[in-house]
């Protein structure tokens, strides 16, 4: 859900035109937007881990946004097609008001259990560095023990340690399909919303490891 939806309503009602990047709320999916293509590339670092021996996967999503249910959806699709099934238990929930704590207590919550893990796909990179030092705390390494996979490619993603395995967007695309949208919107009246997907690539580090099959 958005919490500030009034904020975007308050810029239609003054003809303020607006394009979501990277990220948008359930409840305006109908808006412009320019997203990557996030399904696949739940899909892309799910199959990496499956290649490379991973089978117990645990998943760390966002909740309120449609990039999180759909990073979900290919973590699903890798592990269907694997022949996996699919584990409610080891998928973690979070929303944007407990980002910073949820995810890093989910996983440590499901260790704690005696649930064994192999590796985390993680929501973005953000998570991920979150989850590096809290397995760290609990003497876990990664990636000697848990392989951790981000999302984003952030500049930081490189410099983590270890540097993180990841998606990357392409955010030169982004930012000028976003511009051209926006300038759309102010020649012309608006119609039906536009939307551009752009495809993602993984990049590949040194937070997983691989195991023997």
């Amino acid at each position: 859900s958005c919490r500030h939806l009034h904020l975007y309503e308050q810029l239609e009602s003054y003809g303020i035109p607006y394009v979501f990047i990277q990220g948008c709320f359930d409840r305006m999916e109908d808006r412009p937007q320019v997203l990557m293509d996030d399904c696949r590339g739940g899909y892309m670092i799910t199959k990496y881990l499956l290649d490379n021996g991973h089978r117990s996967i645990a998943g760390i999503f966002k909740a309120d946004d449609i990039q999180g249910q759909n990073r979900h959806r290919g973590y699903v699709q890798a592990l269907q097609e694997a022949g996996m099934l699919y584990d409610p238990d080891k998928v973690i929930w979070f929303h944007t008001e407990d980002r910073k704590v949820h995810p890093r207590e989910g996983i440590l919550r499901l260790l704690a259990k005696g649930i064994s893990l192999d590796a985390v796909v993680c929501y973005n990179d953000q998570i991920a560095m979150q989850i590096i030092p809290a397995l760290a705390s609990r003497g876990i390494r990664v990636p000697e023990d848990i392989s951790i996979v981000g999302f984003d490619d952030i500049n930081m993603a490189q410099f983590s340690a270890p540097p993180l395995t990841t998606v990357s967007a392409p955010a030169y695309h982004m930012g000028m399909y976003g511009a051209s949208i926006l300038q759309h919107l102010l020649r012309e009246h608006p119609g039906p919303a536009l939307k551009i997907k752009l495809p993602c690539k993984l990049v590949v580090r040194n937070s997983c490891k691989a195991i023997e099959k």
